[in-house]
């Protein structure tokens, strides 16, 4: 026997090794799932969908991480589908939409609130032992996603703790002393700021560095965004207006998923019944689909309720001779 021989646990040491390939599976993502699922809950932002897919799957790899897996702004007008691409990209990654944190960061513009609602309040304040809203669920579940919303409204204070977030990817509560980790994490930034001006100032462009460069800087000479922030993203991406068949495609996903709300499987929506609802969007098209989840409650809504309180399990709607709404139970 050679001393490597004598030295050595080769049956330890080939679970060792088992382990190992075993863990570099459990970090694989399948890119193609991953878009198809993107693409069934966003649309008209294809471009955006095959390099989020394609940067997750190459970071989600990475066995040794000091940052997080991802961090992303989402730019453009509201109503794009910023929001619903991070819960699509929670809901592939880590099974649950519920695993996505989301701040609404209007609520964090308040600098003696914003670090507390974070991070917690400093010990021997009121509610220190609670913990922040942000480290507390994370040494729960490190595997998340963490979304700021309208970044831009956020105090500076918070921007001081996303650069160490992104930078270190890790946050220390308050009142515990207890370190967060991020490094299972994506975080995903979006804002609505001067929309107009960006999409004046990209217009022609072609080259994504180009539009990139573009982009962060006229977000830093505004003052929408620190140069520092805009230098730990990891990608920036620009949301396009939705329009013609892009929103009549968005209406029926919404329809099916008001429907399953209730219970219901909707099989077949008239397309006047479509088009009524995307006239009546126009007149609000400022709001973008936010508003057209509200018209479609309201025209859809009250059928679907009267159909659920008859015990049926999948329906159709369509139109009488006058344009008026029907709808119909059919066999599951």
């Amino acid at each position: 026997m050679s001393e490597l021989d004598k030295m050595t646990d080769w049956s330890k040491l080939k679970g060792m090794i088992a382990d190992s390939e075993l863990g570099d599976k459990s970090r694989e993502v399948d890119e193609g799932k991953l878009l198809d699922h993107l693409g069934a809950r966003v649309k008209g932002q294809d471009e955006i969908l095959n390099d989020v897919a394609k940067l997750i799957r190459l970071s989600w790899k990475k066995q040794e991480r000091q940052r997080p897996i991802c961090s992303l702004l989402f730019l453009g007008p509201t109503g794009t589908g910023k929001t619903e691409l991070a819960k699509a990209i929670t809901e592939f990654l880590y099974g649950d939409e519920r695993d996505m944190i989301r701040f609404d960061c209007s609520e964090l513009s308040n600098p003696e609130m914003a670090k507390a609602r974070l991070t917690g309040s400093a010990s021997g304040y009121r509610d220190s032992e609670t913990g922040g809203q942000l480290t507390r669920p994370m040494f729960a579940n490190p595997r998340r996603l963490i979304l700021f919303d309208e970044i831009e409204k956020a105090h500076s204070l918070v921007f001081d703790l996303l650069l160490q977030l992104l930078g270190d990817g890790r946050l220390s509560e308050q009142g515990s002393g207890k370190t967060a980790d991020f490094t299972q994490s994506i975080v995903v930034l979006t804002s609505n700021a001067i929309a107009d001006q960006m999409s004046r100032a990209t217009k022609g462009m072609k080259d994504y560095h180009e539009v990139v460069n573009a982009l962060k800087t006229l977000l830093a000479e505004s003052g929408t965004f620190r140069p520092e922030i805009l230098g730990r993203i990891d990608k920036v991406y620009m949301f396009k207006p939705l329009e013609g068949m892009v929103v009549a495609e968005i209406a029926l996903l919404k329809i099916a998923k008001l429907g399953k709300e209730y219970g219901l499987s909707v099989r077949f929506v008239a397309p006047e019944l479509v088009m009524k609802a995307l006239e009546a969007n126009v007149k609000v098209s400022k709001f973008g689909i936010r508003e057209l989840e509200r018209i479609l409650f309201d025209i859809f809504a009250p059928s679907l309720v009267e159909m659920r309180d008859k015990k049926a399990k999948s329906v159709t709607f369509e139109a009488d001779a006058s344009g008026r709404i029907v709808c119909k139970a059919v066999d599951a």
